[in-house]
C-alpha cells in the first residue's frame, strides 16, 4: 500500500546519518569558522554551506522528506539558518567583494524546504507519484524505484532555478 502524501515515521538509518553527518559538519565548520582569522576562508566555506545544505536535501534527502518527522527536523534547521542569516548579514567580513553576502544561503534553506512540499503536491496531483530526482542520464530517479517524467524534471528545474534566484536576490 502507497503511504499518504503526508505522515509521520519513525527515523530509519539513512535519517539517522544524514542528521549526524550534518550536526558534525555544523560544528566543526562553524567552530574552525569562528576561530579562522581569513574571513576569505570563512566566507567561501558559509557560502559553499549555506548554498549546498538545501541543494543536497532534495538530490539525496528527497526519500526522506516524505516523513513528517524527517521534515520537521530540516524545517527546524531552516529556522536555525534564518536567525544565523539574521545574527550575520550585516557582518562586513562575510560580505564578496562584489557585495553579496556568503550567508545568503541561510535565509533560503526554509523557503525551499517549503518549496520542496510545494512541488511534492504538484507531483502527487499532476501525476499520482511523489515527487522524485532524477538521476545522471534523466532515466530513473536516484534510488532507481521509478522512471522519470517530464513533470519530474520540470520540478527539479523549478527547484534548482528557485535556489539560484534566492541566492542571488
Amino acid at each position: 500500500m502507497q503511504k499518504p502524501i503526508f505522515y509521520f515515521d519513525k527515523l530509519n538509518t539513512w535519517d539517522r546519518v544524514t542528521v549526524i553527518l550534518y550536526l558534525v559538519l555544523s560544528f566543526g565548520l562553524g567552530f574552525y569558522c569562528y576561530y579562522s582569522t581569513d574571513s576569505a576562508v570563512q566566507r567561501e566555506i558559509i557560502f559553499g554551506f549555506s548554498f549546498l545544505t538545501p541543494f543536497f536535501l532534495y538530490v539525496i534527502n528527497y526519500k526522506s522528506l516524505r516523513n513528517l518527522t524527517v521534515y520537521i527536523f530540516w524545517l527546524s534547521v531552516g529556522i536555525i539558518h534564518l536567525y544565523i542569516y539574521w545574527r550575520l548579514k550585516d557582518n562586513v567580513n562575510l560580505i564578496f567583494p562584489r557585495g553579496h553576502s556568503a550567508v545568503t544561503g541561510f535565509r533560503n534553506t526554509f523557503i525551499l524546504l517549503l518549496l520542496f512540499q510545494v512541488l511534492r503536491f504538484i507531483s502527487a496531483k499532476t501525476q499520482h507519484q511523489d515527487l522524485i530526482c532524477p538521476s545522471k542520464g534523466f532515466d530513473t530517479d536516484l534510488f532507481s524505484e521509478r522512471r522519470v517524467t517530464i513533470i519530474d524534471i520540470v520540478l527539479l528545474i523549478i527547484y534548482v532555478a528557485a535556489t539560484f534566484y534566492l541566492l542571488y536576490n
